[in-house]
């Protein structure tokens, strides 16, 4: 069986900025931004997010293209006898699941707003 390949640069780029960016940077973000300093937060947070989160999505890209694996998959493959690597993808993909219970909670709610607004559920002239 062939492995799936994604058709262009761009298909790539726009997934990985997908993942990288998330609902949270979307919802929470500009609120955070505003409460706690606004610029330098920004600041803050973008040095952070080059200093740890480049390291690890090169790293999950070598791995990944090393074992030709799913992320689930990819430990039990690439650790050497006698280490427990393989337990760090079990965790991981109990992370996504708790992740994804995150992000449908909070699509639903996002959900529910945008109807509220639609039709008028929601009385806007009161504070």
């Amino acid at each position: 069986m062939e492995r799936e390949k994604l058709s262009s640069r761009l298909g790539f780029i726009l997934i990985s900025a997908g993942c990288a960016i998330g609902i949270g940077n979307v919802w929470k973000f500009p609120y955070v931004a505003g409460q706690n300093g606004g610029a330098i937060f920004i600041l803050i947070y973008l040095l952070f997010l080059i200093l740890l989160g480049i390291p690890i999505m090169t790293m999950e890209f070598s791995m990944g293209r090393a074992s030709r694996r799913s992320p689930a998959r990819i430990y039990e493959q690439l650790e050497r006898p006698g280490t427990h690597w393989h337990y760090h993808g079990k965790i991981a993909v109990a992370g996504n699941y708790l992740l994804m219970m995150f992000y449908t909670t909070v699509a639903g709610w996002m959900l529910k707003y945008f109807l509220d607004f639609t039709f008028g559920w929601i009385d806007m002239s009161s504070p």
